[in-house]
């Protein structure tokens, strides 16, 4: 029995078309890949963190120097770590102000580059019971900012104080609602975060990831 080579032909084509779809597939999840990787890319970073900052009111401010660098550690009352290299490297620092009692804290969510600069992402910790009560609290309409949150452009750091932000530019944390008054508030606290940044080669911006 010969096959026709219409048959043969039918059935390589068929072939082929299994062939080729997977590799179609696969390119187009490159190219999404390779997109996604352009809009967001994480960027190096290291951080401290504590609660006890000299600062009282909440602030947002940027350090580009190494005298800037030391400011920023004195703020929280502790010598700068012998690591920042000027021209090479940001730092941000991240004051929630005064909080009536122990249990909160700063978050790092994420440092990363988005189109033209780098976004540093963060949100407030606070005690259980207070997450709580703002889960079940009807949310509030968001204005401002498109995306909702707290933030502010610091602006490139670079000689001579030229990305130190001016004491009270920061944008305020978001406000918590007050401690319950069934558990002991503690003493206050002043929430604080540093984040040092390895690149110095675009403007930063803090946002404020509200919590859910």
């Amino acid at each position: 029995m010969r096959l026709s080579s219409k048959s043969v032909s039918r059935t390589f084509r068929a072939g082929a078309r299994r062939r080729f779809v997977p590799v179609g597939i696969f390119a187009i999840g490159l190219l999404f890949a390779v997109g996604g990787g352009a809009m967001a890319q994480s960027v190096e970073f290291r951080h401290w963190h504590g609660v006890t900052a000299t600062i009282r009111q909440p602030e947002q401010v940027v350090a580009g120097t190494q005298a800037e660098w030391r400011a920023l550690w004195g703020r929280v009352g502790l010598p700068a770590p012998d690591m920042f290299e000027q021209g090479r490297m940001n730092a941000v620092g991240i004051f929630l102000g005064r909080r009536g009692g122990e249990g909160y804290a700063v978050n790092v969510l994420s440092t990363s580059r988005r189109r033209d600069r780098i976004v540093v992402v963060f949100e407030e910790r606070m005690p259980p019971d207070i997450m709580l009560a703002q889960r079940a609290a009807p949310r509030p309409v968001a204005g401002g900012s498109p995306l909702g949150a707290a933030g502010t452009t610091l602006g490139p750091a670079g000689p001579g104080s030229a990305g130190f932000a001016a004491s009270g530019t920061g944008v305020p944390a978001t406000t918590s609602l007050p401690p319950s008054s069934s558990r002991p508030t503690g003493p206050s606290t002043s929430p604080w975060a540093i984040i040092l940044i390895h690149r110095a080669d675009l403007p930063i911006s803090v946002e404020q990831r509200l919590f859910r």
